[in-house]
């Protein structure tokens, strides 16, 4: 599987578990023509994309329209 077919696979995963095209558009905070374009794979989105879907996916039942608020901890080189 290459790199842009799975980049769609995970786009559809997410919108399926958000709930529609325009739901996950909205997520995304692209325009839902331009997220056609990455579900069809005519288009590579862009890593940020991807990186929210797997939000959504990760998230499941709880994932809704706003992103979360995500924590990393840096730890220092000691």
């Amino acid at each position: 599987m290459d790199q842009r077919t799975r980049y769609a696979t995970t786009l559809s995963r997410a919108e399926q578990t958000l709930g529609g095209r325009d739901r996950l558009a909205r997520f995304l905070n692209v325009s839902p023509e331009k997220l056609e374009t990455w579900l069809k794979g005519e288009e590579m989105p862009p890593l940020e994309a991807f990186l929210g879907s797997l939000d959504v996916i990760a998230d499941g039942p709880f994932a809704g329209e706003e992103r979360p608020i995500r924590v990393a901890a840096i730890r220092e080189k000691r």
